[in-house]
Formats: structure tokens, C-alpha cells, sequence
């Protein structure tokens, strides 16, 4: 978090991406771990953390690839590049 990377907002989108493939590979690993059909592991309100935690992370990546703040915080390198960027 100290450091500046301009591949941090790559790195946050992938991470966003992630989560929906993560979600499916563990239903299916812990299905054939326990021997029960996908639909028992899925029973109930099961998705509805993963869906909410999908949404809201969007929202955060938004921001992240939208806002100044961000990119003054995170991604830029140092004065050189301001000063570089304002003429």
C-alpha cells in the first residue's frame, strides 16, 4: 500500500474479476469434497454474499479507475510526473 504502482488499478479490476471465478471453483471443490450435489452446497441465501460483494466491489473499482484522488495516491510515480503532465 506504501508504494506507488501505476498496475495498481489493473491489479484491483483483476481481483474484482476474480471473485465470481474463485466463488465457482470453491462451490465445486467443496461439492466434491463432501460428495453432495452443487445444489445443496447453493441452498438458501448462498449467493447472496458473493452477488453483494461482486456489486460493491465494482463500485470500488469504479472509483478507482475514475478518481484523482486515487491516482495522485496510488499511481503517481512523483513531482517529475506532475510537472511533466502540466506542461
Amino acid at each position: 500500500m506504501l508504494r506507488r504502482s501505476r498496475r495498481f488499478p489493473q491489479l484491483f479490476l483483476l481481483q474484482w474479476l476474480a471473485i465470481p471465478v474463485v466463488f465457482i471453483l470453491d462451490t465445486i471443490w467443496v461439492a466434491s469434497v463432501l460428495g453432495v450435489p452443487v445444489s445443496l452446497v447453493l441452498a438458501g441465501d448462498a449467493l447472496v454474499a458473493p452477488i453483494v460483494s461482486f456489486v460493491v466491489t465494482g463500485l470500488w473499482v469504479a472509483y478507482v479507475n475514475k478518481s484523482v484522488r486515487v491516482r495522485n495516491t496510488f499511481t503517481r510515480i512523483g513531482a517529475s510526473a506532475q510537472v511533466a503532465s502540466a506542461s
